[in-house]
Order: C-alpha cells, then sequence, then structure tokens
C-alpha cells in the first residue's frame, strides 16, 4: 500500500536500505514508541535514512519543442484536418514558456500565445466555440503579438455574437478597430477591415445586429447534472438523502441504515471529495483539479507534466505550485496512489492552515460524533481527521515502513516552498513544523487506506452506444461522509461521479432499520466467497459478514435457474422451490406456516422478462432515461417476487448500474485521425 507493486521506483530499495541498516535492538525500540512525532523522530535520527539525494525534478518548458509542434499543427490546418492539428497545437500550448513577471523579458516570450491563438483557430472549425474564446482570453493576457491582435478580437466578436453575448461581442469589435493601428498591411487591406469592423459597430450602435444566431445544442458547454437527493438533504449529515441515518456501535464503528423505507432509483448521496489525485496514466488527458476531460488544455506555468481543464483550475490549484518540483521525483520513487493522496491532503493547503488547527487535533470519541446533534460537515477538516486508521492494530513493520516513507516525504517537501521558512535549512533535520506536518502525514496515509475510494469514468467505443463500455479509473479521493458506510458483497448502491463528485443511487430496496451497505470492490456474482473474504481482510482487515458471505451465495456462473426464492404473501420469508420438480403450487412457509400460491408470481416473472427486453431495447437506442425507468420498474417487479441471488436480478442491476454510469464521467473514444 506504500509502494505501486505495477510501477518501479526507487523507493523500494531506499527503504530495503534503511530497514536493513538499523539493528535488531534499533527497532524493538521503535516498536515500543506510541506517538507518530516520537516515531518519525526516531527514523529522522537514522543514518542510513538521509543516504538519499532528493533534488527538484520535473519536466520543464522547450520552446523548440513547442515550434515544432506548433509548425506540425499549421500543416495539418492548412490540410483542413483540424482533429489532429488541435493535438499538436495543445502539445505545443503544454511545452511553450509561459511568460510571467519573473521572466527576463516577458514581451519578447510570444510562442505560447501563438500556439494559443492558433488553436483557437482549429477549435473554430470543430465548433468548440466555448473553448476557442477560452483560448483567445488566454492569448491575449500573455503578450500575443500587437499587430495581429486585431484579428483575435475580430474572431472573439464573431464567437460572442453566435453566443449572444452581444454587449461582450460589442466591447470586442471595439478592441479589434482599436489595435488594427497596429497591424502591418497594406492601406487598402486596412481599410477593408476597418469597413467591416464598423459596419458591425454600427449594427449593435443601432440596434440592428442579428440576434437569431445560435450555437447547435453539443456544442455547448454545460454543467455537469448532479442529481437531488431523494427526499431532501439530510440536516446533519449534510451529503447524504434524509433517508440515510448513521449510527456506531464497538463491533461495526459507524454505518449507514435507513431511516424510512429506500427503493431502487433513490439518490442517497452527492459528495464532493476532501481531497482527490488522478492516476498518473491519465496526466495527458485531464483535469488535474476536476478530473474533467482536457479538450483545449491549459498548462502548469512551470512544468509541461500536468494539464488543467480552465484558467480557473490551474489557478485554484494551490497544490501544484507545491508539488510542481518535485513531481516527477515522487512519480519515480514508485510510490502508491495512497501516498499520492495523503500528500493531496497537506499540499491542498498551506501549512498555516494546519498550525492553526493544531489545538483541536485531539482524538474525539467516535460514538458522541455521531450520536449527538451536531452536523457532519464533510468539508469540515475535524471530519476528515477522525476517518479511522486503526493504528493500535499495526505491526512495528507496518508503521516503520510507513514512516519511511514519510521521511522521504518531508525531505521533499523541504525542496519546495511549502514551509517557506518555517521549515528547517538541513536536509537531516527536522524541526517542530516538519515533524508535525510528518505526524500528519502518518496519519493521512494509515486514514486513506481504509477510507479512500476509486474515482472512475465510463468509456464508450463509440458515440450513443453502449456496445464495448467499460469503467475505467481515473484516479482516487476521500469522501468524508461516503467513508462511513460498510460494505457488503451484495452491495445496495451504485457509485457514478461527474468530476470529482460522487453519487450514490440504490440497486435494491432496503426496509427502514436496515443496514445501507456499499462495495468495496469484492462482489458475490463475480467471486467467490473465499477471494472475497481473503481479500477485504488484506486491504481492509476486517472478516466480511454480509448475508452473501453467510450463507454462501454461488457466483453468476454457478446460480441454478431451476431453483428460486420466492417470498411468502404473508411474512416475506423465503420459499425454496425448484421449479422443474413443481406439482403443487401452494408453499409452506418454514418461517409462519402460512401457504402462498406462486402460480401469480410465476406470472408476474412472465412480465419482468418483458420489462427487461424493452428495456435492453431503449439500451440499445441510447435512450438511456426510457431504459432507466424501465430498469426501475424491473427491480420492483423482482424484489416483490424473489429473493437474491437470482440470475435475471443481477442482470437487472448490471445494466440499471450502466445506465447510472453514463449520467456521469463519459469519454468517447476519440477516432484516428488522418494525415
Amino acid at each position: 500500500m506504500v509502494e505501486d507493486k505495477d510501477r518501479p521506483g526507487f523507493f523500494k530499495d531506499y527503504h530495503r536500505a534503511v530497514r536493513k541498516a538499523i539493528s535488531n535492538d534499533q527497532f524493538n525500540e521503535f516498536s515500543k514508541l506510541k506517538t507518530n512525532d516520537d516515531r518519525i523522530r526516531f527514523c529522522f535520527s537514522l543514518p542510513a535514512i538521509h543516504d538519499i539525494d532528493i533534488k527538484p525534478y520535473f519536466r520543464g518548458k522547450s520552446e523548440k519543442e513547442a515550434l515544432e509542434k506548433k509548425e506540425a499543427g499549421n500543416k495539418c490546418f492548412g490540410r483542413k484536418n483540424n482533429l489532429e492539428a488541435l493535438r499538436l497545437y495543445s502539445q505545443a500550448v503544454v511545452k511553450a514558456p509561459v511568460p510571467s513577471e519573473e521572466s527576463a523579458d516577458p514581451k519578447k516570450m510570444t510562442m505560447y500565445a501563438i500556439c494559443l491563438a492558433n488553436r483557437s483557430a482549429a477549435l473554430y472549425h470543430l465548433r468548440e466555440y466555448h473553448y476557442c474564446v477560452k483560448d483567445i482570453d488566454e492569448a491575449l493576457e500573455h503578450h500575443y503579438p500587437k499587430e495581429l491582435k486585431y484579428k483575435l478580437y475580430k474572431r472573439k466578436a464573431r464567437l460572442l455574437s453566435h453566443m449572444k453575448q452581444h454587449v461582450e461581442a460589442r466591447d470586442a469589435y471595439r478592441q479589434a478597430l482599436k489595435w488594427l493601428d497596429w497591424a502591418k498591411m497594406e492601406r487598402e487591406k486596412r481599410i477593408e477591415h476597418q469597413t467591416d469592423i464598423q459596419k458591425w459597430l454600427k449594427m449593435y450602435e443601432t440596434g440592428k445586429v442579428v440576434k437569431n444566431w445560435d450555437i447547435p445544442e453539443c456544442y455547448i458547454e454545460h454543467p455537469p447534472v448532479i442529481p437531488e437527493l431523494t427526499g431532501g438533504r439530510n440536516e446533519r449529515f449534510l451529503s447524504a438523502s434524509k433517508k440515510i441515518d448513521i449510527h456506531y456501535d464497538n463491533n461495526m464503528g459507524r454505518y449507514a441504515v435507513a431511516s424510512e423505507d429506500i427503493e431502487p432509483g433513490d439518490v442517497l448521496v452527492t459528495e464532493q471529495p476532501f481531497a482527490s489525485v488522478l492516476n498518473r496514466e491519465e496526466f495527458g488527458s485531464h483535469c488535474q483539479k476536476c478530473f474533467k476531460t482536457t479538450k483545449a488544455p491549459i498548462p502548469c506555468k512551470k512544468c509541461s507534466s500536468v494539464l488543467f481543464c480552465s484558467v480557473e483550475c490551474r489557478q485554484s490549484s494551490y497544490f501544484h505550485t507545491i508539488e510542481c518540483p518535485i513531481l516527477d521525483l515522487l512519480v519515480g520513487s514508485g510510490m502508491s496512489i495512497n501516498c499520492f493522496l495523503a500528500l493531496r491532503l497537506v499540499t491542498q493547503k498551506p501549512v498555516s492552515y494546519f498550525l492553526d488547527m493544531k489545538e483541536k487535533l485531539n482524538e474525539e470519541d467516535l460514538k458522541e460524533i455521531t450520536n449527538n446533534k451536531e452536523v457532519y460537515d464533510p468539508s469540515d477538516f475535524m471530519r476528515l481527521y477522525n476517518l479511522v486508521c486503526h493504528s493500535q492494530f499495526r505491526t512495528a513493520e507496518d508503521l516503520f515502513h510507513r514512516c519511511v516513507m514519510i521521511v522521504f516525504l518531508i525531505k521533499a517537501l523541504k525542496k519546495t516552498k511549502y514551509f517557506d521558512g518555517k521549515g528547517s535549512s538541513s536536509g537531516d533535520k527536522i524541526n517542530d513544523v516538519e515533524l508535525f506536518i510528518g505526524s500528519l502525514l502518518l496519519r493521512f496515509l494509515q486514514i486513506v487506506q481504509f477510507n479512500a475510494h476509486e474515482v472512475s469514468e465510463f468509456y464508450l467505443m463509440s458515440p450513443r452506444s453502449l456496445d464495448g463500455s467499460k469503467n475505467e479509473t481515473l484516479g482516487a479521493a476521500i469522501y468524508p461522509t461516503l467513508a462511513l458506510f460498510n460494505h457488503s458483497c451484495h452491495s445496495a448502491q451504485v457509485r457514478y461521479f461527474s468530476g470529482q463528485q460522487v453519487i450514490t443511487k440504490a440497486i435494491r430496496n432496503i426496509r427502514k432499520g436496515e443496514i445501507v451497505p456499499e462495495n468495496y470492490g469484492q462482489s458475490f456474482p463475480s467471486k467467490n466467497k473465499i477471494q472475497r473474504k481473503a481479500e477485504l481482510a488484506d486491504r481492509y482487515w476486517f472478516e466480511c459478514n454480509c448475508e452473501a458471505c453467510q450463507n454462501d451465495w454461488p457466483m453468476y456462473k454457478d446460480m441454478d435457474t431451476s431453483t428460486m426464492r420466492f417470498k411468502c404473501h404473508k411474512c416475506h420469508g423465503p420459499l425454496n422451490v425448484n421449479t422443474e420438480q413443481l406439482l403443487n403450487p401452494f408453499i409452506k412457509c418454514e418461517k409462519c406456516g402460512d401457504q402462498t400460491n406462486i402460480l401469480s408470481t410465476l406470472k408476474n416473472l412472465q412480465n419482468t422478462e418483458q420489462t427487461f427486453k424493452g428495456a435492453c431495447k431503449e439500451m440499445e437506442t441510447y435512450n438511456l432515461e426510457k431504459a432507466e425507468a424501465l430498469l426501475i420498474e424491473n427491480l420492483k417487479q423482482l424484489e416483490a417476487c424473489l429473493y437474491p441471488p437470482y440470475r435475471d436480478y443481477h442482470l437487472t442491476q448490471e445494466a440499471y448500474m450502466k445506465v447510472c454510469l453514463c449520467q456521469g464521467n463519459i469519454r468517447i473514444k476519440q477516432p484516428k485521425t488522418e494525415e
């Protein structure tokens, strides 16, 4: 959980060398330490832990590479291959040095602005008007050559007219007229441009501008749709529905319970993460801040490793200003995404934020947190801080391994501006502020193990088609409310994401007072009980005793279609029936003794088959709203008749989950561009 087993890196050898260098007596001394402060202080005192050369390491900018990509983009643009031109211009934008106040002569650094302007032209022809305007604004902010500015302002004005932003369009035309004086062109050409611009300005001033232009719906940027919580927002647990309550007991810890009856389709949780980290493999295609796919990426001003979807996301990513100079060092260490997430919990806030919180960081009674009437705000740092970390159950080897990682991370942070005068100047010394941050990092690294969730997107092989679609991981995040839900191998909800925000919907009925579980990645239809219990015990340190494990439910491939568990008409207890040997339709309930005539239930099951087929047809035509309604109806029909496990029930749940995934992050496979 500290190193990424699928990625090579130097940390594994570093940890092995440090561990080998200490004696048994020293390790016994470490194993007796009780606090994170003492553990980190001990590790910092080891000579071997300083046998590593920590230096800033990141991929910088290159005007030469930017020029090469720009020229290649120009060739594609000239051949009207706008998709390939967009790709190459984006690479040029990422590689081009970004002018700043620290630049020797920022007015000479025009490559970044020129690449943006060229990309805006490709975006215009691809009818990506939203991004086109954004690129024009960014180019104008970064020393675009004054003799060419009139072109950008004219393009911007026309776009804004299309977008019905007429006041802004008029202002852009005025700027175009102003900068036309700087343009290098023949007198006749200048007069032609002046006449055109003045014509538009006159139309705006007389109110005769054409106002019926429109942009096709598919080219308008829409904010993500976040559904309303069913029953309204919970007054205590702000990210959850009113149908959810959180309980506590000594064996189960905190867990979610239905405060009202829950039905398939109910929206149970919508929550922003406290912190999130993008997978390294997605750095070239997704925004570091919001996880949105980057159609026209905005780069970091210093490095060429990460992308943002907008200037706004770049400006609000304080964490990257800290991580930027050491990012490739961290990636090269081979540390796991859990380590990146623990680090992000620190780097997204300045050190002063944590110093101000220091007095509040006392252990709280988890029972009191859930049983009192205090509001559980997932953006409250104390909610994150008090998630379980199970330090008391950790071995000395586990803690030592994590402490070596924390020392490495503190040494790396000392090479950034994070401590900003509050840290020690010596690489092999640690002061009280660094020790405090290291102690937090060690706690976070333990919290993340049990409380992090994957963030995903749904990958479509072609537009409006579910054939070959699959769910793919984008990164990891920590959701303080969702972390309170316990696991079941028979999950009650599906998770999907809009950017980083998680949404969960119920996929089966849950009666008032019953536990509302989610799934930690081990599901009974795809893995047998031995596999599930072993993996859950290894990762989450608990023995699963959910209904599927207690009754050893079969995997999907082993489900017997001839045996069904009908519901008693009186007590709703299970009636085990072999339908192939059914002679008498009256089945006696072992629980209450009453007899149930299952003929009507068998007829209802035939109706569910027709409902499911109808839902599948709607999915084939990508009519997801109708498909969702039919699948919810089908789930309710099956719930009224049968107990799981049952093949049709599982297939309906799988189809419904797929429809839900389509409502969140979606990425469509891009067609290959032709030269």
